[in-house]
């Protein structure tokens, strides 16, 4: 009995990647409807993009939340002008992780933080956040520009 090359490659293709893992461009998705969700208070979307065990973390010892009722609690609390924005987006399709370069914030105080989230999927949904991340002005450009601050640490003061 022959097997046709094409029903071949179709149960390699199914044999190499689990029916509930994510390609990349399906993470950009996820994240992008997580940063539209929290930038427009839309609480219900914005857990959805959680399994329902998630864990969402700040280490070591700042924020803990797990699971889809402690997630909505704190998502619900958002308030008009906020946002989240994704600068660039990170993801190794075999371990379902991913990493993104974020600006959080409020329009209306032109202040936030950014950071790094590292993003672990179960399923093609987040099952674990960690961010780690410092506050400062809302505009990413402003944020990274490496003139007209006074730097704490510099080639200068260095040891």
């Amino acid at each position: 009995m022959m097997i046709r090359p094409y029903l071949l490659l179709l149960v390699l293709g199914c044999a190499c990647r689990p029916s509930t893992d994510v390609s990349p461009h399906e993470f950009e998705s996820l994240l992008h409807t997580l940063a539209r969700s929290w930038s427009t208070q839309e609480t219900a979307a914005a857990v959805a993009c959680f399994t329902p065990d998630a864990t969402y973390m700040q280490p070591p010892d700042e924020q803990f939340y797990q699971g889809h009722e402690q997630l909505r609690s704190y998502f619900g609390a958002l308030k008009p002008g906020t946002t989240l924005v994704f600068h660039q987006l990170w993801f190794d399709e075999e371990t379902q992780t991913g990493a993104g370069e974020f600006t959080f914030g409020n329009t209306h105080t032109q202040s936030g933080v950014t950071g790094v989230a590292v993003i672990q999927l179960k399923d093609g949904k987040i099952n674990a956040w960690r961010e780690y991340f410092m506050a400062g002005p809302l505009d990413f450009a402003t944020f990274i520009r490496p003139t007209g601050k006074t730097w704490k640490w510099h080639i200068g003061n260095y040891p």
